[in-house]
């Protein structure tokens, strides 16, 4: 559990790698608009969440455990220069935030994410970048993100 609250200082790769893509040919959102027509619909987005939460299932138990949790930390520390944050700390920037992201998936706190959670988070992230509701995500909404919380 000490390992899940570690992560906290870090990311979550399961909804949050797709929060930062852009839709679009040749974009980084391109892995998520599975059918190239310029928009990712609530179906691609959850489809790419749950082949990264697959990914990440190391041990395919069908949770990311504390284990795998260390083991995307690890991988973001490499991407980022190989030391972490400030002191060799845990992953700054984009790492840390997606580690936090991780974090808050564990709804039950049961320090794992379960499947079920991991797509209950990707479904209120697509919602909350989704600001027309029109149940897609064009390139202006992942380039504004959601709306700012008040």
């Amino acid at each position: 559990m000490n390992r899940l609250a570690t992560a906290v200082f870090g990311l979550s790769l399961l909804a949050a790698g797709a929060a930062c893509a852009q839709p679009g040919p040749g974009g980084p959102g391109r892995g998520l608009d599975a059918d190239g027509d310029g928009v990712i619909t609530a179906a691609e987005f959850e489809a790419a969440s749950l082949q990264r939460f697959e990914r990440n299932d190391a041990n395919k138990d069908g949770v990311i455990d504390a284990a795998e949790i260390d083991a995307i930390k690890k991988r973001f520390e490499e991407r980022e220069g190989g030391n972490g944050g400030p002191g060799g700390g845990p992953p700054a920037g984009f790492g840390a935030r997606m580690l936090a992201q991780l974090a808050a998936q564990d709804t039950d706190k049961d320090g794992k994410i379960s499947k079920d959670e991991a797509l209950a988070a990707s479904r209120a992230q697509f919602a909350k970048a989704d600001s027309n509701q029109d149940g897609k995500l064009t390139g202006d909404e992942f380039r504004m993100g959601p709306p700012p919380q008040r």
